[in-house]
């Protein structure tokens, strides 16, 4: 009979079981508000608070590097010793060490959190639960220089080349943080050394060394599960799950850092468009650049002037008339200055100081459902509130500054 604990994957099932507070599916922990107009909506959601690049960036056509602040990492009480991975075989000598010398620095490392899955891998491990990616617009090129960062076992010197955060922010802790990059060999037996201090298991596993330990989870007291993964290549993944079980993600993960797949991470909201939807193109053109990206849904509607394309939680709508694009509305991307869907309005003043608010349908008096405006050359570039007023659901550019009052109608 088994009498192992449980580890990984299966550990972290355990813990949401006993928990009681695990987070909904994800359509079910994304409502949709309800709208005083019928047109389809962007899923409103606001984004984790790990910080947004502030200041009065120019929207810009070419994507901008933004260096968002770094998720806040998890309070750590002494951890209780966690079993080894369940991918990896039970051993009692320690774990071979990495033998490079350096980090081999790849020609290309990825730069969007989205292209590391595939679309039945993404929607599988998150749905369509709100991202937060840092940088924002990396160029997967110039490999991050290397700097010092915390961990559980105290601090080590590793380049950071991708934050990935995905997070439901009406939650405190709960979530899933995946973050990848390369490091030296001797920082990494460093590390490894330090994981162990700290309670971690470690053992070979998935071409690598796998390391895994349990943590208490600050501000509520919710236990987590961190994975700690690298290879004698240098590369390395850390894996922190709160409430949010997965089956495969490390798997998933590892897959992703080798993989060609191409993905929206660097486009923009500006005022020529979204990324490669610029205002005026020809519709087909559109679709066939990004429907091999973002799929198409246009679903039940019926109007074929618009074309709605989805992917966990990014979601485009682009509306057409003779042929051309006349506008876009988009959730899950930014501007050049790092704003988009769950920015507050104080945010949007921060970045913008010439923000103004443009007229809507209806009583403009009311905070709901409010549009504001920034121009950028001879469009602008339109913020759509939720129903509080309060929050950023989508961002718009097209010829009027207003998003339709409906699309499929």
């Amino acid at each position: 009979m088994n009498t192992e604990p449980p580890t990984g994957d299966d550990l972290q099932r355990m813990l949401v079981s006993m928990k009681q507070n695990v987070l909904e599916h994800a359509e079910e922990r994304h409502p949709k508000p309800k709208r005083h107009r019928s047109r389809i909506v962007i899923a409103t959601i606001a984004l984790l608070a790990l910080g947004t690049a502030g200041g009065a960036v120019a929207l810009a056509v070419v994507p901008q590097v933004q260096q968002a602040a770094p998720a806040p990492s998890p309070t750590t009480e002494p951890s209780v010793p966690a079993s080894t991975p369940a991918s990896a075989p039970v051993v009692d000598t320690p774990a071979p060490k990495p033998s490079a010398s350096s980090a081999a620095a790849p020609s290309r490392y990825p730069s969007d959190c989205r292209a590391l899955y595939s679309d039945a891998d993404r929607e599988r491990l998150f749905g369509r639960t709100p991202l937060t990616q840092s940088p924002a617009h990396p160029d997967g090129t110039t490999v991050p220089a290397p700097s010092t960062m915390p961990y559980a076992g105290g601090t080590w010197t590793a380049s950071e080349w991708l934050d990935c955060v995905w997070a439901d922010p009406r939650a405190d802790v709960s979530g899933i943080h995946v973050t990848i990059g390369s490091a030296s060999a001797a920082a990494l037996s460093g590390r490894e050394d330090g994981l162990r201090a700290a309670g971690a298991d470690c053992a070979p596993g998935d071409g690598g060394t796998v390391c895994s330990r349990r943590f208490r989870a600050d501000p509520s007291p919710e236990d987590g599960t961190e994975t700690s993964w690298w290879d004698g290549d240098g590369r390395w993944i850390t894996i922190s799950q709160v409430n949010a079980p997965t089956s495969g993600l490390l798997s998933a993960t590892i897959a992703g850092l080798s993989s060609d797949r191409v993905g929206p991470g660097s486009w923009v909201v500006s005022g020529a468009g979204v990324g490669p939807i610029t205002i005026g193109s020809a519709y087909q053109d559109v679709v066939a650049a990004v429907g091999p990206v973002v799929p198409q849904a246009n679903g039940s509607c019926p109007n074929p002037n618009v074309g709605i394309f989805d992917s966990g939680d990014l979601h485009l709508v682009v509306q057409q008339a003779d042929g051309k694009v006349i506008g876009v509305e988009a959730g899950g991307l930014t501007t050049a200055a790092g704003m988009g869907r769950g920015n507050s309005l104080d945010q949007l003043r921060a970045a913008y100081p010439d923000l103004t608010r443009t007229p809507g349908y209806g009583d403009d008096s009311s905070p709901s459902f409010a549009y504001w405006s920034v121009r950028d050359g001879d469009r602008s570039v339109t913020f759509e509130m939720d129903d509080a007023g309060t929050s950023v659901i989508g961002v718009w550019v097209g010829v009027d500054p207003r998003p339709p009052y409906e699309y499929c109608g």
